[in-house]
């Protein structure tokens, strides 16, 4: 019963972080430009769109994990 108590907390925990990044993640989206026609600035959009989604996967994992 312990385990399973200290399990959802280190899940609440990281859930809760992983949110805050998600935040910060999508709050820097808004600074970046998807039409710029530099190769650099248009890979780094694909890596912030690509951590959204990966950071939108783990919290999905974690909600299933708690419930």
């Amino acid at each position: 019963m312990l385990e399973e108590h200290d399990r959802r907390r280190s899940l609440e925990h990281a859930r809760h972080h992983l949110a805050r990044a998600a935040s910060e993640v999508e709050a820097a989206q808004r600074f970046l430009n998807p039409a710029s026609s530099s190769d650099e600035d248009k890979a780094l959009v694909r890596a912030v769109a690509d951590a959204r989604t990966l950071l939108g996967d783990a919290l999905d994992t974690i909600r299933a994990g708690v419930s």
